[in-house]
């Protein structure tokens, strides 16, 4: 609140969450106490990051060996890989089912994850209703780039059970890569 270096900083480059912040946080200093003014910040800044961190993005690609050094060139017909980015948790499963009902229709589906931190209870069943209903459809599925905390709750939850270990990668080239070893077999 007095550190005036860091104010100027705040209002020079405009960052809005900051600045309502630090009004916020005054004007609560100047209605109650110190010690409320401090936990109405707290509080709002706990509610903006929960708003931010509900945003996921999610996008879709057709694979194209050709791109991959080492394999035979041409695109994989009916093949995608599904980027996703952000933490899946109560807060933002509705987007991420609304964002995977666009899906293009694969016939093969590579979810890269590398860019998903963490997820909660909410996250991991709305994952496993779409494995189950991808495999429903026929579809083969597999992962990759799944971190830590993210293949724990996988296995807590089933998804690992449904996919089978052969559906984890540690990266979308090997998914990839055993992606045409299982068309280049069934040629």
């Amino acid at each position: 609140m007095n550190d005036w270096e860091g104010i100027r900083y705040l209002l020079g480059h405009r960052f809005k969450s900051g600045i309502s912040q630090f009004f916020i946080t005054m004007i609560a200093t100047v209605a109650a106490d110190l010690t409320v003014a401090i936990l109405v910040g707290i509080v709002y800044s706990a509610l903006l990051y929960i708003v931010k961190a509900s945003h996921i993005n999610v996008s879709f690609s057709d694979i194209d060996a050709s791109r991959l050094p080492g394999a035979p060139g041409g695109a994989l017909p009916k093949a995608g890989v599904v980027y996703v980015t952000g933490s899946l948790f109560f807060g933002a499963v509705d987007e991420f089912s609304r964002l995977m009902a666009e899906m293009p229709d694969y016939r093969e589906v590579i979810f890269s994850l590398r860019g998903m931190p963490s997820l909660d209870v909410s996250g991991a069943q709305a994952l496993l209703e779409l494995r189950a209903r991808l495999k429903e459809q026929g579809r083969g599925v597999a992962f990759c780039g799944v971190a830590p905390e993210v293949r724990l709750y996988f296995d807590r939850a089933g998804i690992t059970a449904l996919a089978g270990e052969s559906g984890f990668f540690w990266s979308a080239d090997q998914a990839i890569f055993a992606l045409l070893e299982k068309e280049r077999a069934a040629v």
